[in-house]
């Protein structure tokens, strides 16, 4: 079978879905799968006009801006777009669908995906082994100071690295009044450094962006990245019809809530039983592995051109 090419469109912006996606297809690459030709771009500033060699596919991954390509319009080659964050800017997704012409539309959240057209799919977030995976090297390239390697707690009840809502840090004070030991970080940790704290925790700890409907409902790249880390369990809210329970198993892959009490309780008892939250973590990673890493996401896009 002849190897499909791929131009990959990718932000230089870090820890983002582009530069997870970027990490898979040079993995496949790498296996003799497929040829990439990357093309780095700066969102914030004017992506220059380039001329494209000729291609299978090229491939655009949401980074959080509705980002302009000349290029684009007069193009030969098919080109798609994996649409992340359109459960928030669904009207700005739409719009940017429309004025490209996408031939292939995959979406991250499975509730809007019939907003974005017929051509669209639904393609759900996932893990990179190389930034979620945690390893003792890890630890070892963590530099402490003298001072912070005697005060600084060696583990956790739950932690959790996210944005700072209101109704994360309201979570982490009823953890605390609980009696848990939490490690709360608020857009200070990214990268293989959340992988490094979270796995410091019995338990991993998610709360959607949605969670009091102020903001849309998602299944968020959280889920997949703490499954991932294999040193901690995943204690996250769920919502219906977002395609959670079509991914995982309740109990055997992750734990889940749905309201403040139930996430506390439950937290309780996993922080009692780290033997148990032990047996999920180890589960949900080999589900991670076996089925939600960005290799995945990348041969099903590929496997679409056929």
């Amino acid at each position: 079978m002849e190897r499909k090419k791929i131009i990959n469109l990718r932000t230089s912006i870090p820890h983002s879905a582009s530069g997870y996606y970027s990490n898979a297809l040079k993995t496949l690459e790498a296996a003799g799968e497929i040829e990439v030709v990357e093309i780095v771009f700066d969102p914030h500033k004017p992506v220059e006009d380039v001329k494209l060699p000729e291609a299978d596919l090229i491939l655009f991954v949401d980074c959080g801006l509705p980002v302009e390509f000349p290029f684009l319009k007069e193009r030969k080659t098919p080109a798609a777009y994996v649409s992340i964050d359109s459960c928030h800017k669904l009207d700005i997704h739409k719009a940017y669908c429309r004025k490209y012409g996408f031939d292939y539309i995959w979406v991250a959240q499975k509730h809007v995906v019939a907003a974005l057209g017929k051509r669209a799919r639904w393609l759900p977030l996932a893990a990179d082994p190389a930034t979620h995976v945690w390893t003792p090297e890890m630890e070892a390239r963590k530099k402490r100071s003298l001072v912070s390697k005697f005060l600084k707690r060696k583990g956790f009840d739950i932690g959790m690295c996210g944005a700072p809502y209101k109704h994360r840090k309201a979570f982490e004070k009823l953890f605390r009044s609980a009696g848990l030991s939490t490690d709360f970080y608020y857009r200070k940790r990214f990268g293989t450094d959340v992988t490094r704290e979270i796995a410091r925790c019995t338990i991993g700890f998610n709360l959607g962006a949605g969670f009091t409907g102020v903001k849309g409902k998602d299944l968020n790249m959280r889920v997949f990245e703490t499954m991932a880390n294999g040193r901690c369990m995943l204690l996250t809210n769920v919502y219906g019809s977002l395609g959670y329970e079509e991914l995982f198993n309740d109990g055997q892959h992750y734990v889940t809530f749905r309201t403040e009490r139930e996430g506390v309780k439950k937290a309780l008892y996993y922080a009692k039983n780290p033997q148990a939250a032990r047996k999920i973590a180890v589960e949900g990673q080999r589900h991670i592995f076996e089925f939600h890493t960005y290799a995945h996401r990348v041969k099903e896009i590929i496997a679409a051109l056929d």
